[in-house]
């Protein structure tokens, strides 16, 4: 489910070239009708659910490039709940590239999935359902990097629930096969994914006149920023498996297994409580809490 299948499928194209990625720099038009929704740029159906973040020490994550990161992965994880492009936050557009052809010559993993919804997509904004709980993220490490930043940041999809089909009622984690009540492997890194992420501020595409970056710490009580917050950011790669041609195999990989217990050991619960909450149906899903550190709710 989620991430698994974008990575099992991203996987095949290691050995062999997949369809074309969509290219279309214009989200379409939202289906989802704004009742219900409570917060600005929060669409109804993750009313219960939140995004929690936490960072190496020294990483301060409301502003700066830590503010680029968060928008950039909080609207890449809401646009894949919705199946809806058109949800991300504003800004998040004019800030990626679309996504490269997978067919393509020389074509590189990290260039075909920096936008959502791509070549492993079959989904409509239809098909969204609701979700409740959390998706933690931890930014394991950031550092400058030829013109810009390169990231490393975890996150694992343990305490991100839906409710169950096969069993109507009940509630599962995203990490969990709905028709076993089990996770589809087992070991200390289930169900934990990383990301790199390469992004600058001087990449010409983004255009003249982008809006400022903004100019107080971005943390507060809304799930979603209620304004532009991408400036003058740009991202040029970012992958959740693999780094390189598409249809080679990575040496070394990415990530690595010492990297993937690294993201698994920045998790705030520890393997125990991990497997816990993605083994079996459960009566209620884990509560969200609030937005860690969240964002400010009226536009600053």
């Amino acid at each position: 489910m989620g991430k698994l299948l974008a990575t099992v499928i991203t996987a095949a194209l290691l050995s062999a070239c997949g369809q074309s990625a969509p290219t279309t720099d214009n989200p379409a038009s939202s289906t989802d009708s704004a009742q219900g929704q409570q917060f600005a740029n929060w669409p109804a159906t993750l009313n219960d659910f939140r995004f929690r973040w936490t960072a190496a020490p020294g990483i301060d994550l409301t502003k700066g490039p830590s503010v680029l990161i968060r928008a950039y992965l909080e609207s890449y994880e809401v646009a894949e709940y919705t199946f809806d492009i058109a949800k991300v936050y504003p800004g998040f557009l004019r800030a990626t590239p679309p996504n490269a052809d997978t067919d393509a010559p020389g074509a590189l993993m990290q260039h075909i999935g920096i936008r959502p919804l791509g070549y492993y997509n079959t989904k409509t904004p239809g098909d969204a359902r609701p979700h409740f709980g959390f998706l933690p993220f931890h930014v394991l490490e950031l550092a400058p990097f030829a013109s810009g930043w390169e990231a490393t940041v975890c996150t694992a999809e343990y305490g991100s629930f839906i409710e169950s089909t096969t069993r109507p009622g009940k509630f599962i984690s995203l990490a969990t096969d709905d028709k076993t009540g089990k996770p589809p492997k087992s070991g200390p890194t289930v169900g934990v994914y990383v990301y790199r992420i390469e992004f600058t501020e001087h990449d010409p595409r983004v255009g003249l006149t982008p809006p400022q970056s903004p100019n107080v710490p971005q943390m507060g009580p809304s799930p979603a920023p209620a304004i532009d917050v991408f400036g003058n950011w740009f991202v040029t790669a970012e992958s959740i498996g693999f780094w390189g041609p598409v249809g080679q195999t990575d040496k070394p990989p990415f990530p690595s297994p010492e990297l993937e217990q690294r993201c698994a050991d920045s998790m705030p619960q520890n393997e125990a409580e991990r497997t816990a909450m993605m083994t079996g149906y459960k009566d209620t899903p884990p509560a969200h809490g609030d937005p860690v550190p969240g964002w400010p709710q009226q536009s600053n």
